[in-house]
């Protein structure tokens, strides 16, 4: 056969716990129109892949949207594609869970549609090689990936026209690249430009076969794209352009491709689509990479050297971002508690369903899509993360109402601390100043200790540019778009800690509220190793911290004991203060980051003393003194959270902002509320000690 033959595939997804209007926006100007124009051409076959987030919702909401699918399928017209049903990066779960979700996902389809998909798509395309022999154990004969990853294991481009074979232990799997250069082509450029692209890959490997699969949201969903596509008519000229030209473009389907041979055994590196490889590196050499992808574009044979410049690897964002390798570790753990239930239980079907749904990718990275940067994603994970715990009812908890265990939680080389009640589950990290880096409300399932560290980022030099307007036609979303704002250059601000609860400050008596905004509170106790010793008190086990920082002039030794209620959602921290040697005045404070939904009044609001201050919005710049008790309410959650303070305090409050990246632009995000509570060291007002009393309220329905 000579021409080409062309797979065109979609992939539909949108995050476990992503606005409801962002889904219904999603499907009005992509989803829903893209289907429309498909039912026009009933003679251009695609593949197509949704998520199980995506199901889920289409089922409760538009239903008759499935069943149109349904004839799609019926037809022959769609090859529908499995894959892990809440879009895990299946590299980072365990096999257990990629079996479960690959073959959840496998029955969903065979069921509603009535078909048994061969092939899958795979999560932001993260290919390490151990995947092979899981996959092919879930039932799936090929996956699809980017051609980057066969080049970048040396194969040429102009080897690039069919599926290849790799295997893992003997096991075997089909693997066909994807062609980058059709992902930047469609749907942003003429049609004409992809017919004459289509002519390159023909003359150069007659009958062969070149695949284009992508987010099916940059047909509509992305900024500027809906006007593109189909008020402008892209969708419809560029399937016209494909059938016009029939006689030599042959349009097919994997399955159909598949009766070929493969071209080939291949092994290919660990490794993501290009841009995923670039957002993985730290901040520095994300820079040194963008500047070495200049240079060579400057060469003359650039595109043949580009597969050897490499970025990162995607486990590298579980260094980058301490935030996601916390929420790693915890899916970690819970699984093979879930897993460890008999499997017949009732329980574990209850939990598995919630740890799948915790292991949605898009809170675990970062990049133009990935969410790590946004409260609401990472929320809701945790959210269903905690109710995994939850459902799985552990016997040893009824019997010591309140757990004490030591263990390293994040696989540092450092131990964490784990307290937990029925109502409250900490997780301390002594080697960081002591902090808590988890704060379960179990009530809720909510992480109040779910804050996030503001940290250079390689984008972060690029704020002064201009924001693209709406009016400007598509682009990819690889393009600079700009600022969605005026100033966020000047909200550019970075911690030299990572941000926490209960983490402790030696604050010189110039200190003041602008640097807890600019650069939180002082590293000397916040970056110390605390020593840890369980004791009791009575018969409920508490964790006791010791630390010490030692300056030229003087010293502070600094004693904290967590104690956890085991009746109420009610945490007491109680601190020992030897100061040393003071030579003049200063100050003790401790840090608290609470990580509510961060917005305005009046759903949203503090209380100090049993009042509302002049400004009681969780995004107030404030100094108040006197502070016996602080209360933070989220009205729309049902969550409130009390703080008492003994003796009184002088407290700064101010909300911690990150600028962050998106398919529309550069937006500062707002992450938490940071309060810093503080009393005089040293002189006749000094303090010795201080009692904090952390007390969770909350009321109605559990939120998700």
């Amino acid at each position: 056969m000579g021409g080409i033959r062309f797979i065109l595939g979609m992939h539909a997804h949108q995050p476990v716990g992503n606005l409801p209007e962002v889904f219904a926006e999603a499907y009005r100007r992509a989803y829903l129109p893209f289907l429309e124009v498909l039912n026009e051409f009933p003679q251009v076959p695609f593949a197509l892949h949704y998520s199980g987030v995506l199901f889920d919702w289409l089922e409760a909401t538009h239903p008759e949207f499935l069943d149109r699918l349904a004839g799609f399928t019926a037809r022959g017209q769609v090859e529908l594609l499995t894959g892990g049903y809440y879009e895990p990066i299946l590299a980072a779960i365990p096999d257990p869970d990629k079996v479960g979700q690959i073959q959840r996902m496998t029955s969903y389809l065979t069921s509603r549609f009535g078909v048994r998909p061969r092939g899958m798509w795979l999560a932001e395309r993260v290919w390490e090689p151990h995947l092979a022999k899981p996959i092919a154990e879930a039932g799936v004969e090929y996956v699809i990936l980017d051609d980057n990853h066969f080049k970048a294991a040396g194969l040429p481009d102009s080897a690039l026209t069919g599926y290849f074979l790799t295997e893992e232990q003997g096991v075997s799997l089909a693997l066909f690249p994807i062609s980058q250069r059709l992902r930047y082509l469609i749907p942003f450029q003429e049609p004409g430009e992809t017919v004459a692209y289509l002519r390159e890959r023909a003359s150069l490997a007659p009958g062969g076969v070149v695949v284009m699969a992508d987010d099916a949201e940059k047909f509509g969903g992305w900024p500027g794209t809906h006007d593109w596509v189909y008020r402008r008519g892209w969708l419809d000229r560029f399937l016209r352009a494909l059938l016009e030209h029939g006689d030599w473009v042959h349009l097919i389907t994997f399955s159909q491709a598949l009766a070929d041979p493969p071209r080939g055994r291949a092994y290919l590196p660990s490794t993501a689509y290009t841009e995923m490889t670039e957002w993985a590196l730290p901040a520095e050499a994300g820079v040194a990479f963008e500047e070495a992808l200049t240079c060579l574009e400057r060469l003359p044979d650039a595109e043949r050297l580009r597969p050897f410049l490499r970025g990162g690897f995607w486990r590298n964002f579980l260094t980058k971002y301490p935030e996601a390798n916390t929420l790693h570790k915890k899916m970690l753990r819970v699984s093979r508690r879930v897993h460890a239930l008999p499997r017949r239980s009732r329980q574990r079907a209850a939990a598995l369903e919630a740890l799948w749904r915790g292991q949605c990718n898009d809170a675990y990275w970062h990049g133009v899509f990935g969410g790590l940067y946004l409260p609401h994603l990472r929320h809701a994970v945790y959210h269903h993360l905690i109710r995994a715990e939850e459902a799985l009812q552990d016997p040893a908890v009824a019997r010591e109402p309140v757990r004490i265990e030591t263990f390293d939680w994040d696989a540092d080389g450092a131990v964490e601390v784990l307290l937990e009640s029925p109502h409250l589950g900490l997780v301390v990290e002594p080697a960081r100043g002591g902090g808590v880096v988890e704060l379960d409300a179990r009530g809720k399932a909510f992480n109040l200790g779910n804050t996030f560290t503001r940290r250079p980022e390689a984008y972060h030099r690029k704020l002064g540019s201009r924001a693209r307007r709406e009016d400007e036609g598509a682009a990819t979303i690889h393009e600079e778009r700009g600022a969605k704002e005026e100033g966020l250059v000047d909200l550019l601000h970075y911690d030299a800690y990572r941000r926490a609860n209960f983490l402790d400050h030696w604050l010189p008596a110039e200190a003041t509220l602008t640097d807890l905004c600019r650069q939180g509170g002082r590293t000397g106790l916040a970056l110390t190793t605390y020593e840890t010793r369980i004791a009791r008190k009575g018969a409920t086990p508490v964790l006791d911290l010791e630390g010490r920082e030692v300056r030229t002039e003087a010293s502070l030794r600094v004693r904290k004991r967590f104690r956890l209620a085991p009746d109420a959602p009610r945490l007491t921290v109680e601190y020992r203060l030897e100061p040393q040697e003071f030579a003049g005045p200063s100050r003790f404070g401790v840090e608290l980051n609470l990580a509510f939904h961060m917005g305005p009044p009046p759903d949203r609001f503090v209380e100090i003393n049993g009042e509302r201050p002049a400004d009681p919005s969780l995004f107030a710049v404030a100094e108040t003194a006197a502070v016996r008790e602080l209360r933070i309410v989220d009205a729309w959650l049902g969550l409130a959270a009390l703080l008492n303070l003994d003796p009184p305090a002088t407290l700064w409050r101010c909300p911690v902002q990150t600028i962050s990246q998106s398919e529309a632009g550069y937006e500062r995000v707002a992450q938490q509320i940071a309060l810093l509570p503080h009393w005089p060291l040293g002189g006749a007002d000094g303090i010795s000690s201080l009692r904090l009393l952390l007390t969770v309220e909350s009321w109605g329905a559990a939120g998700g």
